[in-house]
């Protein structure tokens, strides 16, 4: 299936000019995502909602002192509220990287954005305790944006049918940096897997994992395709996280930065390898007599093409 595939690597697709390369599975779920029937959607809920949890809410956000963001959305872009974003880092506790544990990390990037985007952020850090089916289903039905950060598959936390079962239209944005495995994953995680079917083992791959989440109302889904390593989903966090709320770029623009720096650092190592090669590959083009030759192939990273984003690639945190 071509949506297995690496599509973001091909030639037509590295070329200058081009800001972001996104997903989708047909054009009607892209119009779907596009036009949202929410409006009256959040009025029955406004409704439901008691008056007294409403109104704690709002006491809580004026108790701490934020920075406006004050971002102007530029043309054709929608907008993601950042004081809604819920998270799940590291849910059983298994990795760490360099003395470093994922919570720690995630505490010092909530440090870090603290003073404009992250302060009424809220989740589970998996050094704290693991939060239940139910919890993990309440945070996904009621957030702008979902951030999952941990190992082995994303759907081995919440079954694919009840994932399927919920209404996530609020959700605007899915940002999953699973598919890293330790000794202590594996061992759970087998245990785990012996008792599912075929089928159901089929429906956690990144692929069926992005569908699932389009289904339930997701608007835009960033996850790796293949597994990864630590360090790499490190650095993409990291990175994710510093283009979407700090410089302010649009979803498709943050994947499409993680690609280019990739391809970037590779230039450098090409640009600096030995002599020898340089005049190597001028003879090849010499005997080839081919212009367009004379462009250094780069060998890059499959691992700059991992992360890929589905749906829509316009949406700008504020």
């Amino acid at each position: 299936m071509l949506m297995e595939l690496p599509l973001e690597a091909l030639a037509i697709l590295q070329e200058e000019g081009l800001s972001s390369v996104s997903r989708d599975f047909s054009l009607q779920l892209l119009h779907t995502r596009m036009q949202r029937e929410e409006p009256v959607e959040s009025e029955n809920k406004k409704e439901t909602k008691g008056g007294k949890g409403a109104k704690g809410k709002v006491d809580q956000s004026k108790a701490i002192k934020m920075v406006p963001v004050n971002r102007v959305l530029p043309p054709n872009t929608l907008p993601v509220d950042t004081h809604n974003f819920k998270y799940i880092i590291d849910p059983y506790n298994e990795e760490e990287y360099e003395g470093s544990s994922l919570t720690e990390r995630m505490k010092r990037t909530l440090e870090a954005y603290s003073q404009q985007f992250t302060p009424l952020w809220d989740g589970f850090l998996g050094s704290e305790r693991t939060p239940s089916l139910a919890e993990l289903e309440q945070l996904l039905t009621n957030c702008s944006a979902f951030i999952f950060h941990g190992m082995e598959r994303f759907l081995a936390n919440i079954p694919p049918s009840k994932l399927a079962a919920l209404n996530l239209s609020e959700c605007q944005m899915a940002v999953l940096f699973d598919l890293v495995q330790n000794s202590a994953s594996m061992l759970r995680q087998s245990k785990l897997d012996v008792q599912k079917s075929d089928g159901h083992l089929a429906l956690e791959r990144p692929l069926e994992t992005a569908l699932l989440l389009t289904l339930s109302g997701v608007r835009c889904v960033l996850l790796n395709q293949w597994h990864s390593s630590p360090q790499r989903n490190i650095n993409n966090m990291d990175s994710v996280m510093e283009n979407l709320l700090r410089v302010g770029l649009t979803s498709g623009q943050t994947v499409h930065a993680l690609r280019k720096g990739e391809v970037q650092s590779t230039e450098k190592d090409t640009n600096t390898a030995g002599s020898d090669d340089t005049i190597g590959h001028e003879d090849s083009v010499n005997r080839d007599g081919n212009a367009h030759d004379a462009h250094p192939r780069l060998t890059t990273s499959p691992s700059a093409f991992n992360c890929v984003i589905y749906g829509l690639p316009n949406l700008v945190i504020t």
